[in-house]
């Protein structure tokens, strides 16, 4: 790189810094209980977490610490009226009896980079709302308030590595889930969301044989979203992936968040940015460029599945919603899809 380039990307990395510190610290002061509507859901969503119990608390608590060799906590969770969480543990009987008695569409939901425990269900429950669809989370520990930053996300990065197993736990419930559930043979669906960098999690079971599942099939669609993982060679380990029928990559060059990874840190391009050929053979690529792009608040241009975006956009809203339950897209509808000319997917249209 000559040394006009060297400055240039010097300059740029300084004005996004400082343009990035003021949003973190907005974002890590967010309150972290729902809103009176909608903590009159009357609902319950269910949680799976590898998240080692914070002892100190009174009531039940998480750290943001994985303990490999620890079993994983099973729990039932409901808001009350203040939109605080009321955790209920549960055994795994208990746990399985309990999702099983519900006989509509599931979605498990793994989310990204600093999520606390409360956040990470909280989302979920948004999601369940939304979609209105059952939801499991898989909450992870991704938050730890005393790192920011770089140093988080590495943190983060060593945590899905202590718990690779646990994911495959998760994927042995899942399955057991599918097989045990009737509803799934009259025609519920079961998907699985993996959210930004909760996709490491996929990577790296992809390369391992997961001999504990019965079932070829677990998931009927798998959504990579914004996925926090680089681009370069992702087909090699995607093409691995087989307990699903479909799997969806969803794309945003203008992703504000994946951008800055891959400008402060060592991470090249993100897939969750845009897919480049060689592309996996089993994959969907779904571009979101042109539909969300770069938007303020920032963070609206790295998960729009809820909120503002699909508020403002039928076809955004309507592809959530069935990749969610279940639905092969109908890519033919040019109503909301156009087929991108370097072949590499379809674009959604606003």
């Amino acid at each position: 790189m000559n040394k006009p380039k060297r400055i240039r990307r010097s300059l740029l990395k300084h004005v996004l810094l400082l343009f990035l510190i003021p949003i973190l610290s907005i974002h890590a002061q967010t309150n972290e209980t729902l809103p009176n509507s909608a903590a009159n859901i009357g609902d319950k969503i269910y949680v799976i977490t590898n998240r080692a119990i914070d002892t100190t608390c009174k009531n039940l608590s998480f750290n943001c610490e994985v303990i490999e060799n620890k079993k994983l906590t099973y729990l039932k969770v409901s808001p009350n009226k203040s939109g605080e969480l009321i955790n209920d543990t549960l055994s795994y009987t208990d746990f399985m009896t309990q999702i099983c008695a519900k006989k509509s569409d599931w979605l498990l939901f793994v989310h990204g980079d600093s999520k606390t425990y409360n956040q990470s269900v909280k989302r979920g429950i948004e999601i369940q709302q939304y979609h209105q669809i059952n939801v499991i989370v898989f909450s992870w520990p991704s938050k730890d308030p005393h790192l920011h930053g770089l140093r988080n996300l590495n943190n983060s990065k060593r945590n899905v590595l202590k718990s690779k197993n646990h994911f495959n736990e998760v994927l042995t419930l899942m399955d057991s889930f599918k097989r045990k559930n009737k509803a799934f043979d009259k025609g519920a669906k079961l998907s699985l969301l993996i959210h930004s960098l909760g996709n490491v999690y996929l990577k790296n079971c992809s390369k391992e044989p997961r001999t504990k599942l019965e079932t070829k099939l677990i998931f009927d669609n798998v959504i990579m979203n914004s996925a926090a993982v680089n681009q370069n060679m992702h087909q090699d380990w995607v093409e691995q992936i087989n307990f699903q029928k479909r799997i969806y990559i969803t794309n945003n060059k203008s992703d504000f968040n994946l951008k800055g990874l891959h400008i402060f840190s060592k991470a090249k391009n993100q897939l969750g940015e845009k897919a480049k050929a060689p592309i996996a053979k089993n994959a969907n690529y779904v571009q979101f460029s042109k539909a969300v792009g770069f938007r303020i608040p920032t963070g609206t241009s790295h998960t729009f599945f809820i909120g503002r975006v699909p508020n403002k956009s039928k076809n955004i809203r309507s592809f959530y919603h069935d990749v969610f339950h279940g639905i092969k897209i109908d890519f033919s509808d040019q109503s909301q899809y156009i087929k991108r000319k370097n072949e590499i997917g379809y674009s959604v249209i606003f």
